[in-house]
């Protein structure tokens, strides 16, 4: 078996999310929230956009108009935003209870990931490698295995960020990352 397509997009995919939008949010729900419920909503997030890049492809957005996906995302971004500025948690270890958008950390980071990586650089270039190599199966976990690495190394970097700046500072700093993707994205970029 042939591994360059998991291996190319691998490499192809972790370099584009690497400083991306979505590691930033990562970073920043990691510092306030549970861990583990972060980590299971971002894996099923990129795993549900990267099925649909890869199985789908550009059909979706025959039916699905991108821009009212960057719209919703934008508003649910911004209203992220501003819940976390309002919000008082802390980062001691039993986040259990931890409030976030939806009550739940890991439903509002399934929520917040897959709006944001619809027709984001990396799902489109899941679906250049898929044209290009014609191996969906690698591709897909090629993707998938690279958006889980970066992810966790985001989630690690929330953690000791947490042990070192004040939780107050960093939901300021979270709250005003989350607003100001809110308002990129509703401008279009």
């Amino acid at each position: 078996m042939e591994f360059t397509p998991l291996l190319t997009t691998f490499g192809i995919i972790a370099l584009a999310e690497f400083g991306d939008k979505t590691q930033l949010t990562v970073i920043a729900l990691s510092a306030g929230y549970d861990r583990i419920k972060v980590f299971t909503g971002v894996i099923l997030a990129f795993t549900l956009v990267t099925a649909l890049g890869v199985l789908v492809g550009n059909t979706l957005f025959k039916f699905v108009n991108p821009d009212l996906i960057k719209i919703f995302a934008g508003l649910l971004f911004i209203a992220f935003g501003v819940f976390t500025l309002l919000s008082k948690e802390s980062c001691e270890k039993d986040e259990t209870n931890a409030t976030t958008l939806t009550g739940n950390p890991l439903i509002s980071t399934f929520g917040m990931i897959a709006l944001a990586e619809m027709g984001d650089k990396t799902q489109l270039s899941a679906i250049t490698l898929v044209a290009k190599y014609d191996s969906p199966y690698l591709v897909f976990a090629g993707a998938v295995l690279a958006l889980g690495f970066i992810s966790l190394l985001g989630i690690l970097a929330g953690k000791k960020l947490c042990e070192i700046v004040p939780l107050s500072k960093i939901r300021i700093g979270a709250g005003a990352l989350f607003i100001l993707f809110g308002i990129l994205f509703l401008a279009g970029f």
